[in-house]
């Protein structure tokens, strides 16, 4: 797979181009370790090239094999992402908003398909023009000095989008894997700990979301992980804490104020009881 192995320039923290390669040993920082959830704030595309695994989007687990796609919009929900032996991928973010763009009569019908079934499986044809047209939109933006080359990679953007929706008009989608009632609860639990961690820190207010006991809830949550709820509400913040501290210029009273923390003083006393280390010391170290 070495012809697949491009690298982009980086992005500076104040753009946003309209596509990025993501090298597998980067997803960590896309993905959160031991599964935290994430959402995700732009789109995107990732191919399973070889090995197996799964991967669960918005509450619904898929299995990975050979020539699987997922396409992500942004406010998706990664939860859990596991790869076996011999897994290689392929992973591009892009701006999915030209998806929305595309001129054809049953386009809208397209973009609700892709939205409501993330993964589908390629065939062989189809992953060797999807791949190639996105080593030419690597190539193409690599010429930083050409005079349209914003309007190039809008164009070649669109020729994959196009790719993309193509599959979906013609094949049908991987379905994702029945779920038990404990199951559900506990991937709805996951997906509010993404979105409103910064809300409330609370087993109750997590139970009352799921209409359920907190006593139940921890149950469900013990069976699926040997985690109780309040031990996943207090990693989730860790790691959104940690997250803001090493990759944001937030100062730690921002920090605390975007967790929802009532003071800075409180904040800091929170991240020292569960990390060892004061959020100033955790941000030198990331240095």
């Amino acid at each position: 797979m070495d012809n697949l192995t491009v690298t982009p320039p980086p992005a500076t923290a104040d753009s946003h181009p309209l596509f990025t390669y993501i090298d597998s040993k980067d997803y960590d920082l896309i993905i959160n370790e031991n599964n935290v959830p994430r959402v995700f704030n732009r789109g995107g595309i990732f191919i399973c090239l070889a090995g197996e695994g799964y991967v669960t989007i918005n509450e619904h687990k898929y299995p990975l094999s050979a020539r699987t796609m997922c396409v992500a919009f942004p406010g998706t929900i990664i939860q859990e992402f596991k790869r076996g032996e011999g897994f290689e991928s392929y992973t591009l973010r892009i701006d999915t908003g030209f998806l929305r763009e595309l001129n054809f009569p049953s386009a809208p019908e397209v973009h609700m398909l892709m939205r409501e079934n993330p993964c589908m499986v390629l065939s062989e044809e189809q992953l060797e023009s999807i791949l190639q047209v996105c080593r030419m939109m690597h190539e193409r933006d690599e010429r930083k000095d050409h005079p349209y080359h914003e309007q190039i990679n809008e164009q070649m953007l669109k020729l994959l989008c196009y790719e993309l929706a193509g599959v979906y008009a013609r094949d049908i989608p991987v379905m994702h894997e029945p779920c038990s009632r404990q199951d559900v609860i506990f991937r709805k639990f996951l997906s509010l700990l993404a979105t409103d961690i910064t809300i409330s820190r609370e087993v109750q207010y997590y139970a009352d979301k799921l209409c359920i006991t907190p006593k139940y809830l921890t149950i469900v949550t013990r069976q699926m992980s040997d985690r109780s709820a309040a031990t996943w509400i207090t990693h989730s913040v860790i790691l959104n804490a940690k997250a803001l501290l090493a990759t944001t210029q937030l100062t730690v009273q921002q920090v605390s104020n975007k967790l929802n923390f009532p003071n800075p003083s409180f904040f800091g006393q929170y991240f020292l009881r569960h990390t060892g280390m004061t959020p100033k010391e955790f941000r030198r170290s990331k240095m």
